[in-house]
């Protein structure tokens, strides 16, 4: 299944959360969230939310869905929600073009066993398909399936939710495994996203 344009405004319900689906420029679709009542987000969730937008320049209720997300499905991720937020903000920013039209934070390409829906682009000197989400849910569980079904990652899998390096540093590449980036200073940029953001303040809700 392949996103096409033309998409008209609809609004979901998801986790207890209204998700909008707004037309854009380019016809793709974006996830975004409003929370009310009992479903608004814990204090300090949304503070970290507020910085997030004001440093990186992000939409306000994309961040919140974003961050919200990473913490629900933290335990079943297994990846901590500070990793899962540093990773989308060096990967898109939540405003790269891949994100804007397939809601895509993570840059995960449409590979094996990835049966759903997909965005084309031109990536790296030919054309590449990409996972396209339509929620922050989708994208976050999606990439805890990512990560749970590469072989190489199983050491970031293992390590104290609390150690961000030593879950970052499983997932980086070396001589030996492959990694989430061919970038030497992948890990570094990963862990000064999670200390600019102070997504630490994320453990320990």
């Amino acid at each position: 299944m392949t996103i096409h344009s033309c998409f008209s405004t609809i609004t979901l319900v998801c986790g207890g959360s209204f998700l909008l689906l707004s037309p854009l420029a380019s016809g793709q679709p974006v996830y975004d969230a409003t929370y009310t009542g009992e479903n608004s987000l814990p204090y300090t969730v949304e503070t970290v939310s507020g910085r997030i937008a004001v440093q990186y320049g992000t939409d306000a209720g994309i961040t919140r869905s974003l961050v919200e997300a990473a913490v629900r499905y933290e335990n079943q991720t297994g990846v901590p929600a500070a990793v899962v937020v540093a990773i989308a903000l060096h990967e898109s920013g939540l405003k790269s073009p891949l994100f804007r039209d397939s809601g895509n934070p993570f840059g995960i390409k449409a590979s094996n066993p990835w049966a759903g829906p997909t965005y084309t682009m031109w990536h790296d000197g030919e054309e590449t398909r990409f996972r396209a989400y339509l929620t922050a849910d989708e994208a976050v569980t999606d990439f805890g399936n990512f990560v749970h079904s590469r072989r190489w990652y199983a050491d970031a899998l293992t390590c104290p939710a609390h150690d961000y390096a030593c879950v970052v540093d499983g997932l980086k590449k070396t001589d030996h495994e492959a990694g989430y980036s061919m970038d030497p200073a992948w890990d570094e940029a990963v862990l000064a996203v999670i200390e600019k953001a102070g997504l630490r303040e994320l453990a320990g809700r």
